[in-house]
Order: structure tokens, then C-alpha cells, then sequence
């Protein structure tokens, strides 16, 4: 299968076919109109593959190998760049939207951009965080902005800050979670997919737009990378984590979950990123706990083989069983959410509840194969 893809002619027939989608299509139906967008995107992205790769070999953009690592040679580690130039080329021709929608791609430009510097040259993570805190000011300019406080001095300063926490770490809990092959572009797909039905079901045309887009760049990036037979041909990197995860927890924070009540407005979008939140939480405690790490520097730059998928991987699934048993965590996930925002306030608290009791136990689980296989 994968030396058919590899084809020349197979790459040049997807380019000219997402090309075609791009162009704003008179289609009825938010959902057709999304899809031609998954589409596009997808196939753009799996089109411009072999150009970012021979593009990163040129200039030495390349991971290589070590002892934290899972990988044996060196491999190109910008193909988020395709991921980001599919998407945008997808929006660009589409791009009549709110203003909040053109905040959450213009931000996620100026983290991509950081981030694809960051690979190529390395920043500092003082650099880094200063280019998210300017992406961020674009985001509440747009007033993409968590909204909960007394619309007061205060209050709005309480948003701003709640909505810079949210997003810088949902960006970074997604970025821990790129570690094997096909894990992070999966999960992206995934969780934009669930958020994407949720806005259909709503008719939060923006929103599905972006969240379709988005998942198409990340499937088609899937074909280079989630190979367990032979080698990736390329990895997200930080250009392409960090641009998917911004882009995941700022739609989160754009769209409308729910104006029945706050608690199932804010659960919903706790529950589609909990394994994300819940593999940061776990590690940064286990970390601090083992005295690995004491400083946010440290933090931001420690490099483990103690997340969710790693622990998967000492009890001896592949990599391929590692990426469908996490999506698998967080579909169930997601789904709850999705049930959630329709449900009375009663089995709101129930579905909460069984989160904590999944995750609960899936502490127990990991703190028991830590015991047995030492980081």
C-alpha cells in the first residue's frame, strides 16, 4: 500500500484533486461543504509531503536518533509545515468568516512559524513563550476569549488570563503526547472530528469549517508517519504539535457548548482534551515527585519515556496498538462530551463522574507498570 502512495503520480493526482475541492464549491449543507473541506485539506497535505521532506533533508531538519527516542535514523522533523500550508491554502480560498475564526488562524500562524524556527534553528523556551503571549493578544482582540467573569476590570483581566492558561496548556499537553509514530496526527484528527459534529449538530458553521480543515490536514499527514512496518518519512515536529494543538484548544474556546448552563458548557470541551490533560497532569506530578524536573524550564524541556503511551508500550503493544488505544480513551471521551451538552444537569455530574473514575484507574494502571519498568 504504502509504495503506491509513494508514487509521483499518486501525489500529483492528489494535489490537482485537493485544488479542486479548494474552490468555494455552491454546495447545500454545512456538513457537504465541511467535507469538501476535510477533503481538500487531506489530500493537500499528503500531496506537499514530498517536497517538506526533501525540503527538511536539504536544510538538515532532521531528529536524530538517542537513547529517549524510538526512532533509528534520522528523520525529517517539519512535516507539520504541510499540514499548515494545506490548511491554510484550504481556508484561504474559503476565507469569508467571523472574526473570531480569522483570530484563531492568524494566532496559530504566528505559534506555527515560532515553533517551525524552533526546529529548524532552536529557540529559546523564554522566545517560545513570548511568541504564544503575542498569538495570544491576537486571540483577545479577536475576543476569543473564555467568558465566565462580572463584565468588570477584573473580571475581564480573570478571562484573559484563564484563556492564555487554557490554551498555551493544551498546546504544550498535546505537544507531550507526539512521542510515537502516528499518535499525535491521529488524536488531532480525532478530537477535531468530535468537535466538528458537535458544531454541526449546533450550526456553528465556523467552527465546522475549521474543525473539518484541521482534521483533514492531520489524516493526510497519517500516510507518511504512521508506518510500523518501515520507517516515518517524517514527523509532526514542533511546527506541526504545537500549530494542531493551539488551533484544538482555541476552537474550544470559540465555540458555543452550551448556553443552558456554565457547568455543561465548560465540562464538554474538559472531557474531548481530558486524555491530554490528564497524561501532562500525570507526568509533571510524577516527574516533580522523582525530582527530575525543578524549574518550568525543565519542565517545558524534558524529554521522558513516561507518558500514557510509553507505559502502553512496557506492557508490550505496539506502536500501532498504542495510537488505537488512546484515540480509543478519547473517543469514549468525546463522546460522553457530546452526550453531555444535550443531557440534564443530573447526568452531567454522572458522566463527570465516570471520567474521574476512568482516570482513576488508569493512574492506578500506569503507577503499576512504573513499578515494573523503571524510566
Amino acid at each position: 500500500m504504502f509504495s503506491f502512495l509513494d508514487h509521483t503520480a499518486t501525489r500529483v493526482t492528489a494535489f490537482v484533486l485537493g485544488m479542486i475541492l479548494v474552490v468555494p464549491w455552491q454546495v447545500q449543507g454545512l456538513l457537504t461543504q465541511s467535507l469538501f473541506l476535510f477533503f481538500a485539506s487531506l489530500l493537500l497535505t499528503f500531496a506537499l509531503m514530498p517536497l517538506l521532506i526533501a525540503f527538511a533533508k536539504h536544510i538538515d531538519a532532521l531528529d536524530y536518533p538517542d537513547a529517549r527516542r524510538v526512532h533509528a535514523i534520522p528523520t525529517p522533523r517539519i512535516g507539520g509545515l504541510a499540514v499548515i500550508l494545506a490548511v491554510n491554502i484550504t481556508l484561504f480560498f474559503n476565507f469569508d468568516y467571523s472574526l473570531a475564526f480569522k483570530g484563531v488562524v492568524i494566532s496559530a500562524l504566528i505559534v506555527g512559524l515560532i515553533s517551525l524556527w524552533d526546529d529548524i534553528k532552536e529557540l529559546s523556551a523564554k522566545t517560545k513563550l513570548l511568541g504564544q503571549f503575542v498569538a495570544i493578544a491576537v486571540l483577545i482582540y479577536c475576543d476569543v476569549v473564555i467568558q465566565f467573569a462580572p463584565d468588570i476590570w477584573w473580571g475581564d483581566w480573570l478571562e484573559y488570563a484563564l484563556t492564555a492558561f487554557w490554551i498555551i496548556g493544551i498546546t504544550n499537553a498535546f505537544n507531550f503526547l507526539d512521542g510515537i509514530n502516528g499518535l499525535a496526527a491521529s488524536l488531532a484528527a480525532a478530537t477535531c472530528f468530535l468537535m466538528g459534529m458537535l458544531a454541526w449538530h449546533t450550526g456553528q458553521a465556523y467552527m465546522l469549517f475549521l474543525c473539518l480543515a484541521l482534521a483533514g490536514g492531520a489524516a493526510g499527514f497519517l500516510p507518511d508517519n504512521a508506518r510500523y512496518n518501515s520507517q516515518a518519512r517524517s514527523f509532526l515536529g514542533d511546527v506541526g504539535s504545537t500549530y494542531l494543538g493551539w488551533v484544538m484548544a482555541a476552537v474550544a474556546v470559540m465555540g458555543d457548548w452550551s448556553g443552558e448552563s456554565t457547568i455543561k458548557a465548560y465540562a464538554a470541551p474538559l472531557l474531548i482534551f481530558s486524555v491530554m490533560i490528564f497524561d501532562m497532569i500525570y507526568t509533571t506530578i510524577s516527574r516533580i515527585a522523582r525530582g527530575d524536573v525543578h524549574s518550568f524550564r525543565e519542565w517545558i524541556e524534558y524529554v521522558g519515556k513516561d507518558h500514557l503511551h510509553h507505559r502502553l508500550m512496557d506492557l508490550g503493544c505496539t506502536q500501532a496498538q498504542s495510537v488505537i488505544i488512546i484515540v480509543g480513551f478519547s473517543t469514549l471521551m468525546g463522546l460522553a462530551a457530546l452526550a453531555l451538552v444535550k443531557s440534564p444537569i443530573m447526568s452531567v455530574w454522572l458522566l463527570l463522574g465516570q471520567a474521574l473514575v476512568f482516570y482513576a484507574l488508569l493512574s492506578f494502571f500506569m503507577l503499576r507498570v512504573r513499578k515494573e519498568n523503571k524510566p
